[in-house]
């Protein structure tokens, strides 16, 4: 029955196909090249939320995925996932009870995705509202389900804040035990945000409060590889550009955090832009994600994972430096 509502939703649903670029007057992009990178995050998102919302069946989206460029085809499947419960109002066969179950069997190299585009959903569904996305969490993997917070930061960070400041308020409403993760979200909005402006970024973060700060900072390290992967020299930059200890941890993490996901997202060509780097360079950004599933199967829930997957890496990265001096 509710496919009768398919023709009167369906207009309601659809967001600009330029809404990101028009988001992104409010960022600090100076470069072409800055620009032609949130254009391009945001047509893959938009265009995998609307694949979502118009198809028939779920094979459909990754038919659709096909033709998008392999840089931005996880967005691409972050939208769609971003599109489910939406298409839920007007199709029989999808709901929160099998929310999980049906975006993994659409492609589960993609799952991280998919719980930032759930969480970005109830961003726009429940303005003002983080906690609302608490409702969820009955539906979905408790180890994974924080990340929804994080895709919950990203669109506050991302869609509301650079317009309007006073909305980051709406961070600290989310329950006390995942503002880590809505912070880590906002922090990924930083980094588009606050591209070619470190200064903005500064103040941005120097405003969260100061236990959330290294989430922020993550944030935006896992932002930084992960669209940057074709520049893999730039990443290695970055951890040497850290101010201190703490700050080199929390990119560290970040960034070991988006290796992993583009690794697991497309192993290909992950390690085909990692080829451009020098041999010890390369089998560091390879070990990285390494370590982190290798916490992975030692952690029995997502802040463990997170902390293990730290301290290993700073491991490593002290091993790699340490060798490079001698």
């Amino acid at each position: 029955m509710r496919q009768l509502l398919r023709p009167i939703l369906l207009p309601f649903l659809r967001r600009r196909p330029d809404e990101v670029e028009k988001q992104a007057r409010h960022f600090s992009l100076e470069g072409p090249d800055s620009g032609q990178l949130v254009a391009g995050v945001g047509r893959a998102f938009l265009g995998g939320y609307h694949a979502m919302l118009e198809a028939r069946a779920l094979g459909e989206v990754s038919v659709a995925a096909a033709s998008v460029e392999r840089h931005f085809r996880p967005f691409f499947f972050e939208g769609a996932a971003m599109g489910y419960l939406p298409r839920a109002y007007f199709t029989d066969d999808a709901g929160r009870d099998r929310v999980e179950a049906d975006l993994l069997a659409i492609d589960p190299r993609f799952r991280y995705l998919y719980y930032v585009g759930l969480g970005f959903w109830f961003g726009f569904r429940h303005p003002g509202r983080p906690a609302a996305l608490e409702a969820l969490a009955p539906h979905l993997d408790p180890f994974y389900f924080p990340l929804c917070y994080d895709g919950l930061g990203f669109k506050i960070g991302f869609f509301d804040v650079p317009a309007r400041p006073a909305l980051r308020s709406l961070l600290a409403r989310a329950p006390a035990r995942r503002r880590a993760q809505i912070y880590q979200g906002f922090g990924r909005a930083l980094f588009f945000v606050c591209m070619d402006d470190e200064s903005r970024f500064q103040r941005e973060k120097a405003e969260a409060p100061a236990e959330h700060r290294n989430d922020v900072e993550a944030g935006r390290s896992l932002a930084f590889a992960f669209t940057g992967l074709r520049r893999p020299e730039r990443i290695l930059l970055h951890f040497s550009g850290a101010r201190d200890g703490d700050e080199l941890r929390s990119r560290l993490l970040g960034a070991t955090w988006g290796l992993t996901a583009r690794e697991m997202n497309d192993p290909e060509y992950s390690f085909e832009c990692l080829a451009a780097l020098a041999p010890a360079e390369q089998a560091l950004l390879r070990l990285l994600p390494q370590r982190c599933r290798e916490a992975l199967s030692l952690s029995t829930s997502y802040e463990e994972w997170r902390m293990k997957t730290k301290d290993s890496v700073v491991s490593a990265y002290a091993a790699f430096e340490g060798a490079r001096r001698r």
